[in-house]
């Protein structure tokens, strides 16, 4: 954990996102291959998968990266927003490059490192931003 606190230093909450993320796309994979064993439709898997996945990343985001004292109410709907944002960042990003004519795998490569950078400052700006406190003195 020496080395998390020493990125968190310098790139704040960059280093809780990315691992809060990885986790919660390995929960997704986990959960799509699970229900794939059982004989459920690879789509269907993957749509299940995805959001259980989206739950998994929305709680740690919540807590272990932003330390959010946000109630559910009004930090889960910012992130939703957030994610379907993510999502049409990602297929606008995936069919410029693919126009361009990059390949497939560069294509998805390069949107996902732009969709988890916009992500990240959605997140920290808009979804888990909390008001400085207002209060009169």
């Amino acid at each position: 954990m020496k080395l998390l606190t020493m990125l968190e230093t310098r790139l704040g909450r960059l280093p809780r996102f990315l691992v809060a993320g990885g986790g919660a796309t390995l929960i997704h994979w986990l959960t799509m291959w699970a229900l794939v064993q059982t004989g459920v439709d690879a789509r269907v898997a993957t749509s299940i998968g995805a959001g259980v996945g989206l739950l998994v990343n929305y709680l740690a985001q919540h807590r272990f990266t932003f330390e959010s004292n946000l109630a559910h109410g009004v930090a889960f709907p910012r992130y939703l927003a957030g994610a379907a944002l993510g999502w049409v960042l990602n297929l606008v990003a995936f069919s410029a490059l693919i126009g361009a004519g990059a390949g497939i795998v560069w294509s998805q490569g390069i949107a996902t490192a732009v969709v988890a950078l916009a992500n990240f400052l959605f997140a920290q700006r808009f979804v888990f931003h909390e008001a400085p406190d207002e209060t009169p003195e």
